[in-house]
C-alpha cells in the first residue's frame, strides 16, 4: 500500500529517532571504526532518511514492529484451526531468536462463550520455546482462542499472534460386558485386530457409532513404551491413547488425562470400570511396559490353562488397574476399550517436527464399518502450508492406499523448511455405511534448515578479486573472488560450497530500492529482486560453535527491523567486508570499487564492514570511512612495507591496515 508523502515523511522522522537509539552508525564514507568512538555512532539526517525499512512485496504487516515476523515467531502449536486437541495440552510458542517474555502477555478464552473469563495459564520455557499450560482442564468439543500480546509503553498492548483450536471429543473408556479367554486373535490375522473387533461388537459399548481399540499390549503389534519410561510418539506402536487427552468412563466421569507420552499417571481420578472390580487382560507392567510372551497368553494366541496372562483390576485407581496379577489363559476375562479419533496422523505424528522434507503424509482412519475409499480424494484429503506470518495455501499431491484404512498423501514437491503443514479431512469422507467422519484438521511442522555461517580465518584488503586470483582463482569479479576465499577457508565443510555474504550492488544483491519510488523507505527483497543471494529463506544458521545465530525470513535475510537481534554472534570478534547497509541494500561507493581495489594505499575508497561480535544491524553495517578504507595505512618504510598505527589507551600499536575477513555461508 502506497503511503502519502506526508505520512512517509512522518515515518522517516520516526526512523531517525529509532536509528539514533539503535546507534546505527553506518554513514558510508564518513562513519569510522569503533576505535574512533567520537564518530562511530553519528550519521547525517539525509543518510538516516535513506535507510530502508525491510518489507515483503506481498505482505504489508512486515512493517509492523508487533507482527509475528518482526518478533520472530517460528511456530505455534496447536496451529490455528487444529481440532482434537487434548483438554490439558499446552500451547507451545517457538521464537526464531531469544526473546524476553517479560514484555508480553498471553490469554486463553472460550471462543464459544463471549462472557467467559480468561483461563489462567502457567508459562514455562527459556531461550526459544515457551509453553503456556491451562491451569484448569478445558472442556471437550470447545473452541479456544490463544492470544499473545506485546505490552506497549503505556497500559495498551498489541496482538502479536493468535491461534484458535478445538478440543477433543469426550473419549470414553469402557469395560467389556462379555468375558473372553486368552486367545484374543481368534480368526483374525493378529491379536490386536481380534481384540479391537471384540471391543466394537461388545454390548457394553456406550456409542456404537464410534470406533474402539483394546488397551492392551502385544509384542510386535501394540505397545505404549519402547522401554521403561520411554513412551508415546515414535516410542510406541499402534497405541490407543492420545497425548494430553482426557478420558471418561461410561458415566461421563473424568478418569484422568494422559501425559505427553500418552499414558496415565497413577492414581487415576476414578477407576476405568464402574461397579464391581473385574480382571482385565492387559499384558502391561505397572509402568506401562509390555510383558513378555510368557505373561501374555503367548501373544494372546493361547487359551490353554498352562499359559498365563497379565491382568489389571477394573476397580482400582493405582497401577494395579493395568497390572495386578497373572491369570490362567483358559479363564474368561474382560478388556478395556478406548474410543478413537475418526482419523489419526501417523506420519509425521500430529504436532511433531520433521526434518524429512520429502516425507509422505499418512492418515489412519478409525471408522466403524471402514472408510469408503472412493470418498478419500484430493478434494476431501488436502494439505496446506503456512507459517505464523503468512496465510496458508494448499499444496498439490496424490493419494494412495493399500488397505483402505491407511491413506497416504504424497506431495508433488519437497516440503519447505520452517513451515506448518495442516492435514484437512472433510466430512465428505464417508464410512462404508454412509456415515460422515467429523471434519478434522491436524498439523505438523518442518524443521528449520540449519546451515553454517562463519567468519574467515584470514583477512584481506578490499581487492578481493586480485587476492583470489593470486591464490589460484579464475574469478573475474570481486564477488566471485570473495566466494573463492570462502571456499578455500579451512572452516568450509568438506564437500560443501561456501559463498561470501557480501554485496557489490551489481553481481550480488539482497535488497533493492523500489524502482517506482526510489526514495521510499520500503525496500524490495527476495525472489525477483535479489541477485545471486547466498542466504536461503526460512533457514536457521549456526556459528562454528554450533550455536544458533538466527533464522532468516521468507526473503532470505535476517530482519534487523526495529531492533531485531541475533541469538548469538557470528564470531567472538573480528571485522568482515559486507558492502551492506543496515537493511541489506548496497551502494557501489561502499564496496571498494566492487571489491577490486585495495592494496595500493588508496584511502579515498570505502568498504562497508560488519563487526562479527555484534548481534544487531552492526554485524553487517558498522562503518565504511577511514576505518573501513580499502587499504588504510599511515606509514610506509623505504622498502615499500605498509603499516598502520592506531592509539589504544594512549599507546600507538600496529593495526591491520584495514584487512578484513568475510562472512561465509554454506550453500
Amino acid at each position: 500500500m502506497m503511503r502519502s508523502s506526508k505520512s512517509l515523511n512522518g515515518y522517516k522522522k520516526l526512523l531517525i529517532s529509532l536509528c539514533i537509539i539503535l546507534s546505527t552508525g553506518c554513514n558510508a564514507g564518513n562513519t569510522q571504526d569503533s576505535s574512533d568512538t567520537s564518530t562511530s555512532n553519528t550519521q547525517t539526517t539525509n543518510d538516516m532518511l535513506s535507510q530502508p525499512i525491510y518489507t515483503s512485496t506481498t505482505k504489508t504487516t512486515q512493517n509492523d514492529p508487533q507482527s509475528a515476523e518482526s518478533i520472530g515467531i517460528q511456530q505455534i502449536s496447536p496451529a490455528n484451526g487444529d481440532t482434537g486437541i487434548g483438554i490439558s495440552a499446552p500451547v507451545i510458542v517457538t521464537f526464531k531468536t531469544k526473546f524476553d517474555l517479560t514484555g508480553i502477555s498471553a490469554s486463553l478464552i472460550d471462543a464459544n462463550n463471549a462472557n467467559s473469563a480468561e483461563i489462567p495459564l502457567i508459562m514455562n520455557g527459556n531461550d526459544l520455546t515457551y509453553t503456556f499450560t491451562p491451569n484448569i482442564k478445558l472442556k471437550p468439543n470447545t473452541t479456544y482462542k490463544f492470544v499473545l500480546n506485546r505490552k506497549g509503553s503505556n497500559t495498551s498492548s498489541k496482538v502479536l499472534t493468535t491461534s484458535s483450536y478445538t478440543t477433543q471429543a469426550s473419549y470414553k473408556i469402557f469395560l467389556t460386558s462379555g468375558d473372553y479367554k486368552g486367545n484374543l486373535r481368534g480368526s483374525y490375522s493378529n491379536a490386536s485386530t481380534g481384540a479391537d473387533a471384540i471391543c466394537n461388537s461388545d454390548a457394553g459399548s456406550p456409542d456404537k457409532t464410534q470406533y474402539y481399540k483394546a488397551m492392551f499390549s502385544v509384542v510386535g503389534e501394540r505397545y505404549a513404551c519402547a522401554s521403561d519410561s520411554v513412551c508415546g510418539g515414535t516410542n510406541s506402536l499402534n497405541w490407543v491413547l492420545q497425548p494430553g487427552t482426557g478420558y471418561y468412563n461410561v458415566n461421563s466421569e473424568l478418569i484422568g488425562t494422559t501425559t505427553g507420552q500418552s499414558i496415565f499417571i497413577f492414581p487415576l481420578t476414578v477407576a476405568f470400570g464402574v461397579g464391581s472390580s473385574n480382571h482385565v487382560w492387559t499384558g502391561l507392567s505397572t509402568t506401562w511396559g509390555s510383558v513378555d510372551g510368557g505373561d501374555s497368553c503367548k501373544a494372546w494366541t493361547s487359551s490353554s490353562s498352562e499359559n498365563k496372562g497379565r491382568c489389571g483390576r477394573s476397580g482400582q485407581i493405582d497401577p494395579g488397574a493395568i497390572s495386578n496379577d497373572k491369570q490362567d489363559c483358559n479363564g474368561h476375562r474382560k478388556l478395556y476399550c478406548v474410543m478413537q479419533p475418526n482419523a489419526v496422523l501417523t506420519n509425521p505424528l500430529a504436532r511433531s517436527t520433521t526434518n524429512n522434507y520429502t516425507t509422505p503424509i499418512s492418515v489412519m482412519f478409525n471408522v466403524v464399518s471402514g472408510v469408503n475409499p472412493a470418498t478419500v480424494t484430493t478434494s476431501t484429503f488436502t494439505v496446506s502450508e503456512s507459517s505464523p506470518e503468512t496465510t496458508g495455501h494448499l499444496i498439490s499431491g496424490t493419494i494412495a492406499t493399500t488397505d483402505n484404512i491407511n491413506f497416504t498423501f504424497s506431495p508433488s514437491s519437497s516440503l519447505v523448511p520452517g513451515k506448518t503443514y495442516t492435514v484437512h479431512l472433510s466430512s465428505s469422507i464417508m464410512s462404508n455405511s454412509g456415515t460422515p467422519i467429523s471434519a478434522t484438521n491436524i498439523s505438523f511442522y518442518t524443521a528449520t534448515e540449519t546451515k553454517l555461517l562463519y567468519l574467515t580465518s584470514d583477512k584481506w584488503w578490499g581487492d578481493l578479486l586480485k587476492t583470489a586470483q593470486k591464490a589460484g582463482s579464475t574469478a573475474t569479479t570481486g564477488v566471485a573472488g570473495a566466494d573463492y576465499l570462502c571456499q578455500i577457508d579451512a572452516q568450509c565443510p568438506a564437500g560443501k560450497t561456501c559463498k561470501a555474504v557480501i554485496s557489490d550492488d551489481l553481481n550480488r544483491i539482497a535488497c533493492v530500492d523500489n524502482p517506482n519510488d526510489p526514495e521510499s523507505a520500503v525496500k524490495l527483497c527476495g525472489a525477483g529482486h535479489s541477485v545471486d543471494w547466498v542466504l536461503t529463506p526460512n533457514t536457521t544458521y549456526v556459528n562454528t560453535k554450533g550455536t544458533v545465530i538466527g533464522t532468516t525470513n521468507s526473503q532470505g535475510i535476517f530482519n534487523f527491523l526495529l531492533g531485531f537481534q541475533f541469538s548469538e554472534a557470528i564470531s567472538d570478534g573480528g571485522k568482515a567486508w559486507t558492502g551492506l547497509m543496515p537493511f541489506w541494500t548496497s551502494k557501489k561507493n561502499i564496496t571498494c570499487e566492487r571489491w577490486t581495489i585495495g592494496d595500493s594505499g588508496v584511502n579515498q575508497l570505502a568498504g562497508m564492514i560488519g563487526y562479527s561480535e555484534q548481534i544487531n544491524h552492526r554485524s553487517i553495517c558498522a562503518g565504511a570511512g577511514h576505518a573501513g578504507g580499502c587499504s588504510q595505512y599511515n606509514k610506509e618504510d623505504g622498502f615499500g612495507g605498509k603499516y598502520c598505527y592506531t592509539e589504544v589507551d594512549g599507546k600507538k600499536v600496529l593495526d591491520g591496515c584495514s584487512k578484513r575477513g568475510l562472512y561465509c555461508a554454506v550453500q
